[in-house]
């Protein structure tokens, strides 16, 4: 990579860090660029150069965050209910993790439910849109988000590990 697009990516990465410092503090569709240049300590051109608007900041965090999930992901196998597939989840979401509790702090919710639905159905296909088993990616999506997002708000105490387990068992009794 040129010196020119590395500076670029840290100025960019300057600016997600700083719109996740305001979360939980300040809605971020009320957030103003200036707010944002002054806590990132980033030049005003360099967040116009980069990001037409707040929005256009949030849309780069979400898929900053799905092209390292995919990026991890590669070579997996195409069972999203393998105890592998579920720990590799729980895994990155821990890693994540102060990205996706922004999120939720900053009322996202919604935008990161979608980002973890996009990354299955990228994974491993979306079902035809008249068959009934797509629901089941759907179903696994909502369920694994609620599930990861209350195991961070609690501060990670069980391992990825016997996250996945904890999921599955759950999953096989609903079965």
């Amino acid at each position: 990579m040129d010196q020119r697009k590395a500076a670029n990516e840290r100025v960019k990465d300057r600016l997600f860090s700083a719109l996740v410092a305001f979360a939980g503090q300040k809605d971020w569709s009320k957030l103003t660029v200036t707010e944002l240049i002054q806590k990132s300590g980033v030049a005003r051109a360099s967040f116009y150069r980069n990001f037409k608007s707040v929005e256009g900041l949030v849309d780069y965090g979400i898929q900053r965050m799905a092209l390292r999930y995919h990026e991890g992901n590669a070579g997996r196998d195409g069972d999203f209910h393998s105890r592998e597939a579920i720990r590799y989840k729980f895994q990155f979401y821990k890693e994540n993790a102060a990205t996706v509790l922004a999120f939720h702090r900053a009322k996202m919710a919604v935008t990161l439910l979608d980002v973890i639905t996009d990354c299955e159905i990228d994974a491993y296909g979306d079902m035809p849109a008249s068959s009934i088993s797509k629901y089941e990616l759907y179903y696994f999506s909502g369920a694994f988000y609620n599930m990861m997002l209350c195991w961070l708000e609690n501060g990670t105490k069980e391992t990825p590990e016997a996250m996945a387990d904890e999921f599955l068992r759950i999953a096989r009794s609903a079965w």
